[in-house]
């Protein structure tokens, strides 16, 4: 079974919650010197455009990508920080070896934190 960090759990669980926006961050990772409009992820990606759109949105405003201001709405990699870099470096090599531990991860239901307190309470027998 692959291991996966605690923080990139956390990222999984709050930042990348689709398995859509994980292939799309990846495609632009391994690009990096390129930007992309939404059409050509989509092409790339085998998805719909206006999805491909939203998705980017989503990723530039969590800061995993760059929106390019100039003209046409165009994404390229350039993640926020350097450990947000190595996450995704993380995730990269996780994902190409184990996509059914990532996809676990994204599918799982969010832990309920009121659930969690209550739960600290109960008496055991």
């Amino acid at each position: 079974m692959t291991q996966i960090s605690q923080t990139l759990r956390e990222l999984l669980q709050q930042r990348l919650t689709t398995t859509d926006q994980i292939e799309i961050v990846l495609l632009l990772r391994r690009n990096p010197g390129r930007s992309w409009a939404a059409s050509e992820v989509a092409a790339e990606l085998r998805s719909a455009p206006e999805s491909a759109a939203m998705r980017l949105f989503l990723l530039a405003s969590s800061g995993l990508v760059l929106l390019e201001a100039a003209g046409l709405p165009r994404y390229r990699y350039d993640p926020a920080d350097a450990a947000l870099d190595a996450l995704l470096a993380e995730l990269d090599t996780v994902y190409a070896d184990d996509p059914a531990a990532v996809t676990a991860i994204v599918g799982a239901p969010a832990p309920d934190p009121i659930r969690s307190f209550a739960d600290a309470f109960r008496i055991k027998r």
